[in-house]
C-alpha cells in the first residue's frame, strides 16, 4: 500500500505596524470625547457639552447608542477603566461651571452610581491615570489659572486624598499614563515659560516626570526628544506609554499626527507610524486587547475647525493575532488569539472584476478590470475588455494626512477610450452647492454638473462623457468652494491610478508636489456605452484581410459565408459583416 505525504503550509501573517479603518463613528463630531474600554468593548460619553454615549463592538466591527450621561454635558473631561467599571468626571458646563462631581460607569449592565464628590478645585484638562487599582488625578485648570495640585482616588473606599504636588509649573492638557507602579505626567500648556517653550508660543512643555505612589514623590525624567505639545491622547500598553496626535509648539496642529512610544526601562521615546488624516486636537482613544482604536477630535489642518468621524485601528503587538493552525493567516507569534482568524480565500481587491467581500485572505485571483464594449453586436465591440464598468482613483481618503480644502484644484488624467465617468465619492466640509466640471488639456469646460451636497461623506452623479485624449481635468468650477471646502489628501498618493484600463490618474493640479496632493473624488466609477451598428454586405475575397474570426457570442470561430461573422481586421478593427458567395 502506497503512503502518501500531506505537506499542509499555512502561510503566517507577520506584525505589521500600520493604521487600518474600521466603522465610522456614528454620534456627532466633537472634541474632548470620554474614552475607555474593557477586554471587548470600546466606550465614547460626551465631549463638546454632549450628553450621549456609544459603545463600540470590536468583533462585528459595529457601533451602539446607549443610555445617556446622567449628568450634565461636559467638555474638557476624561475617564479611566479598571476592569468592567469606568471613572468620569471633572471637565467645565457649557455654562462655565467647574463640576466637582464624579461617577462610576458599569459596562456590562449600562448602569451608574455616583461616588463621592471631588473634594479639590474643579477643573478641565487634569491628568488622570490608574495605578494598582487607585486612580491619580492633578493638574488641569479652571477660571483661577493652571493647576499642579495630586489627588489619590481609592476605588474600594471611595475615599480621596491629596498627595505631593507634581514638582514642575503648572499645567492644563497634558500627557499621562499608568506603567506598573508608577503615574508619568508630562508636557502640556502653562502659564509661565518653561522646558520646551519657545519665544514665539503660550508656553508649551516637553518636560516628563515619574510619580511613585509608595513614597509619594516625583522623579523628572528625560525631557520628550521632539517639538513641545499639548492636546492630544495617550494611553498605555504591556509596559509601554504611548501617546497620539495634538497641538506642537506653537498650539497649532502638529505636521502629523505623530505616535511615539515611551519605554520606561531606559526612559526612551521611539516615534511610530504616524496616524490618518492630520494631526487632531483634543481627540480620544481606547485599547482592546493588543489594538488601538483613535478617534474624534477637532481638525484644524485647514485653518477651519472640523470634526472627523473616522476611526483608525492600529496593532500594538504581534501577542495578539490568530492563534489557529487551520486558519489562513494564523501566526506563529500570537499567544492570545484575537478573533481575526481567517477562513474565507478569495479576492481582496475592492477594485478587481471578482471581488469578494466576504473573504479575508487573498488567494491571487484577483482579475484586473478591462473596460470596453463585451457586446459582440455593437460597432465598438472590444474582444479584450471582460467588463463595461469600473471603479477606480483612491477607494477613500483614508490614505495619509489631509483636510478639507477651499481652491480650485484637480485631479489629472488620461483617457485612451470613449466613456463616461458617471460618479465619484467626495467628502463635503458642510452643505453646499457646488458645480463640478470635466476640463481638457486647456482648461476648456467639456461637461458641467450643479449638485446641491450635504456635509460628510457621499456619492455624487456626474454624467461625464469622456473623449479619447490626454491631460483631462476634473475638478469644480472657479469659487465653487468658498462656502466650505471638498477633503482633499496631501500625503501618500500613489500615482497613477488606473481604472478598467481606460482611465489613467496622473496627477493632481498641486504647484508643489503634485504627487503628493490627491483632490477631492474617490472611487470613482467610469462607464463604456456599446454602440449598436448595421451588418455590412461585403464579397467573399474580403476575408484575406481579416486576421480573427468571431460568431455573435464573441467566440473565436471560423470562416463561414451568408452567416452573420464578427471580424477583426489588420488595422485592429472589428466590425460584422457577412461575406457572400
Amino acid at each position: 500500500m502506497k503512503k502518501f505525504l500531506i505537506l499542509i503550509i499555512i502561510p503566517c501573517i507577520s506584525f505589521s505596524q500600520v493604521w487600518d479603518n474600521v466603522s465610522n463613528f456614528i454620534g456627532d463630531g466633537r472634541h474632548h470625547p470620554i474614552t475607555f474600554s474593557n477586554d471587548n468593548f470600546g466606550f465614547v460619553m460626551s465631549g463638546s457639552y454632549l450628553t450621549d454615549a456609544y459603545k463600540y463592538d470590536k468583533s462585528n466591527d459595529i457601533w451602539i447608542q446607549l443610555q445617556n450621561i446622567p449628568f450634565s454635558g461636559r467638555g474638557y473631561s476624561y475617564g479611566v477603566s479598571i476592569g468592567n467599571k469606568a471613572y468620569m468626571g471633572f471637565g467645565s458646563t457649557s455654562s462655565g461651571s467647574y463640576p466637582t462631581d464624579w461617577w462610576e460607569y458599569d459596562m456590562i449592565n449600562d448602569s451608574w452610581l455616583q461616588l463621592s464628590n471631588f473634594p479639590g478645585d474643579g477643573r478641565q484638562h487634569p491628568a488622570m491615570i490608574v495605578v494598582n487599582n487607585k486612580i491619580y488625578i492633578g493638574c488641569g485648570g479652571n477660571s483661577n489659572g493652571n493647576l499642579n495640585d495630586w489627588w489619590e482616588y481609592d476605588v474600594l473606599t471611595d475615599i480621596w486624598n491629596q498627595k505631593s504636588d507634581l514638582t514642575a509649573n503648572a499645567r492644563h492638557h497634558p500627557f499621562y499614563f499608568g506603567i506598573g507602579n508608577y503615574a508619568y505626567v508630562g508636557f502640556g500648556h502653562g502659564s509661565l515659560f518653561g522646558p520646551g517653550s519657545n519665544s514665539s508660543s503660550p508656553y508649551i512643555y516637553n518636560d516628563f516626570y515619574r510619580y511613585d505612589p509608595s513614597n509619594d514623590t516625583w522623579l523628572r525624567l528625560s525631557d520628550f526628544p521632539s517639538e513641545a505639545r499639548v492636546a492630544g491622547t495617550q494611553f498605555s500598553n504591556d509596559d509601554k506609554g504611548y501617546i497620539l496626535s495634538g497641538d506642537g509648539d506653537d498650539h497649532g496642529p502638529l505636521s502629523s499626527g505623530e505616535f511615539w512610544e515611551y519605554n520606561p526601562l531606559n526612559d526612551s521615546w521611539t516615534q511610530l507610524t504616524s496616524h490618518p488624516g492630520g494631526a487632531i486636537w483634543a481627540p480620544g482613544n481606547f485599547v482592546i486587547g493588543c489594538d488601538v482604536f483613535f478617534l474624534l477630535g477637532q481638525n484644524w489642518n485647514a485653518n477651519i475647525g472640523t470634526y472627523p468621524l473616522n476611526v483608525y485601528k492600529y496593532k500594538l503587538s504581534d501577542d495578539c493575532g490568530c492563534t489557529d493552525v487551520l486558519a489562513y493567516n494564523f501566526s506563529t507569534l500570537a499567544l492570545i488569539d484575537d478573533g481575526s482568524c481567517c477562513y474565507n480565500t478569495g479576492c481582496t481587491d475592492p477594485f478587481a472584476l471578482n471581488y469578494d467581500s466576504l473573504s479575508c485572505y487573498d488567494d491571487g485571483s484577483c482579475i484586473t478590470p478591462v473596460v470596453g464594449c463585451t457586446n459582440p453586436m455593437a460597432s465598438n465591440f472590444d474582444p479584450t475588455a471582460n467588463t463595461t464598468f469600473s471603479f477606480g482613483g483612491a477607494i477613500n481618503s483614508s490614505f495619509g494626512t489631509g483636510g478639507y480644502f477651499n481652491g480650485n484644484q484637480h485631479l489629472i488624467f488620461n483617457s485612451n477610450k470613449e466613456c463616461i465617468i458617471k460618479s465619484a465619492l467626495i467628502d463635503s466640509e458642510s452643505s453646499n452647492t457646488i458645480t463640478f466640471e470635466l476640463r481638457n488639456s486647456n482648461g476648456l469646460v467639456i461637461d458641467d454638473t450643479t449638485l446641491n451636497v450635504v456635509s460628510g461623506e457621499q456619492r455624487i452623479n456626474l454624467q461625464f462623457n469622456v473623449p479619447i485624449g490626454n491631460d483631462f481635468q476634473l475638478g469644480v468650477t472657479n469659487n465653487s468652494l468658498q462656502v466650505s471646502g471638498l477633503y482633499r489628501n496631501n500625503t501618500n498618493a500613489t500615482y497613477p491610478y488606473d481604472i478598467g484600463s481606460a482611465i489613467q490618474i496622473t496627477s493632481s493640479s498641486a504647484n508643489t508636489n503634485p504627487f503628493e496632493y490627491y483632490y477631492f473624488f474617490y472611487d470613482i466609477e467610469i462607464e463604456v456605452i456599446c454602440q449598436d451598428i448595421s451588418t455590412e454586405i461585403i464579397e467573399k475575397q474580403y476575408s484575406n484581410k481579416i486576421l480573427k474570426v468571431f460568431n455573435l457570442l464573441g467566440k473565436e470561430s471560423y470562416f463561414q459565408t451568408n452567416t452573420p461573422l464578427l471580424f477583426l481586421d489588420k488595422n485592429g478593427i472589428v466590425k460584422k459583416k457577412i461575406v457572400i458567395d
